[in-house]
């Protein structure tokens, strides 16, 4: 009977030890999913504002180590649908949910595998794109969203109907460098588009009458130059091929005493509103070749590269350059001056009379961002570059994507023919190297090789990379792109 009686604790306390771990598996399972539908939108499936903010707290996060100037970055846009309360009034508002379910699917096809696409409510939808993607390139996939919407037949009710859409663009950090900022921004932007019926609208603060004072910002840029809170960071250029160190590339910071580390991005488009753009590129130049001197009395060989305002691609460039030269005895061969699409579509005349003239001094100039914007090859064909730098939002993707791998083969091939170097920016994975050196990519820069370093760091680190240079080179490539 004790035996009976214990076979019988033992087995109750068994099937409560089981009953409790069933009542815990279900009740993490029901957690699991009330989160799950916390951030989701019930009627379209997809993230909901909830999703957004974390997803946003996320990407954001990394801005202050991105490798370039602050132009690339996370992009939101803001969708919204054109005339939707037509159909709602007309069908009635289970038609006109029909119709955001149809939206919500496209709107995922078309904007791309790194896209979180949310709904915001009603006819509102947000898309999140990782990146990091220039303004230019977000304008084009704002414009490939469009066109999905515009090109899509949408049925309710067994009526067709025509959906259209006005989207508002902005891109982190130049935009914001918060969701809130970039939502209230890509408002902006979308409600411009709205207005113009232009479709795609990009983030311009000169346009925002609600942005802050813009004065502010040119008079605390002003102390800045004065109060050395503007510093330098160079980034190696690495060839394809021996991994050999080629020259580096100057980023300007902004040490900000109340906002933290500003990207250039982020203050350089108010700065070209002035004149102070000028002073500006003098002081860059001057800092980035009296650093570059330094390192080659050191016995360090290596180029120099700097970024160039459109606005300061005038005839007044050169004489600002020839200073630089002499007061540092730096050879001209060695500088490189680094100038966007848009300065040479802008005004293609004056970009061709400057170029060449600098180039006639024995500066190299290349274009920087290649494939962002619309530069067409008849104006690259009479354009006296040297060289090509491949937008960064196509080698991120690189060994992932078989679009972007096409595109970089065709603007290198382009490249080749027209008798230009290649630099390939963005590098941030050993497949991307490998790739960019089977396709005879020429140089290679990005995270992989080093982040953007002080002037302090620079013998140091290249003293180290001299030795590793060898072992980390790949195998020659065969044949040509």
């Amino acid at each position: 009977m004790n035996g009976i009686a214990l076979w019988l604790t033992v087995a109750f306390a068994v099937c409560s030890a089981l009953a409790a771990a069933a009542l815990v598996v279900l009740l993490v399972a029901r957690d699991r999913e009330r989160h799950r539908m916390a951030r989701r939108d019930p009627l379209t499936q997809l993230g909901n504002r909830t999703m957004l903010a974390e997803e946003a707290e996320r990407v954001l996060g990394g801005i202050a180590d991105m490798d370039g100037d602050g132009s690339h970055g996370p992009a939101l846009l803001l969708v919204d649908l054109d005339g939707f309360k037509d159909v709602n009034d007309t069908l009635g508002h289970a038609a006109g949910d029909e119709v955001l379910v149809e939206v919500a699917q496209q709107l995922v096809a078309a904007a791309g595998p790194d896209a979180l696409v949310t709904r915001l409510g009603g006819d509102e939808f947000a898309v999140l794109i990782a990146g990091p993607v220039s303004a230019g390139g977000a304008v084009v996939r704002a414009k490939r969203i469009l066109g999905g919407l515009t090109l899509r037949e949408f049925r309710a009710r067994g009526v067709s109907l025509d959906v259209r859409a006005s989207i508002g663009v902005t891109v982190a950090p130049s935009d914001g460098r918060t969701l809130s900022d970039l939502l209230q921004h890509a408002d902006v932007a979308m409600y411009q588009a709205k207005r113009a019926r232009s479709g795609v609208t990009r983030y311009d603060a000169a346009n925002d009458e609600h942005s802050p004072d813009r004065l502010e910002t040119l008079s605390h840029l002003r102390e800045a130059m004065l109060e050395d809170q503007l510093h330098v960071r160079y980034q190696p250029v690495i060839a394809a091929g021996s991994h050999g160190l080629t020259g580096f590339e100057a980023l300007l910071r902004w040490h900000h005493p109340e906002r933290g580390l500003l990207l250039p991005a982020e203050f350089i488009p108010i700065a070209e509103r002035t004149s102070l753009i000028h002073a500006l590129t003098r002081w860059v130049l001057l800092t980035a070749v009296r650093d570059a001197s330094r390192w080659r009395q050191a016995g360090l060989e290596a180029s120099i590269a700097v970024n160039i305002s459109p606005v300061s691609l005038e005839h007044g460039l050169l004489g600002i350059v020839e200073e630089v030269l002499a007061l540092h005895r730096w050879p001209a061969s060695q500088l490189v001056l680094e100038v966007t699409e848009s300065a040479v579509t802008e005004n293609p005349e004056q970009a061709r009379a400057v170029v060449g003239a600098l180039r006639a001094r024995g500066i190299q100039v290349a274009v920087d961002d290649f494939g962002a914007g619309f530069t067409s090859l008849s104006q690259l064909r009479g354009l006296p570059v040297h060289q090509l730098k491949i937008d960064r939002q196509f080698i991120t993707a690189l060994d992932r994507s078989p679009d972007d791998d096409a595109v970089v083969t065709a603007i290198i091939d382009l490249g080749h023919r027209l008798g230009l170097t290649i630099v390939a920016e963005g590098v941030e994975s050993l497949a991307a190297a490998e790739r960019l050196h089977e396709l005879r990519c020429d140089d290679l820069q990005g995270f992989w090789f080093a982040k953007p370093m002080v002037a302090d760091e620079v013998l140091s680190w290249a003293s180290e990379h001299a030795a590793n240079a060898r072992a980390t080179a790949p195998a020659p490539a065969v044949g040509h792109a």
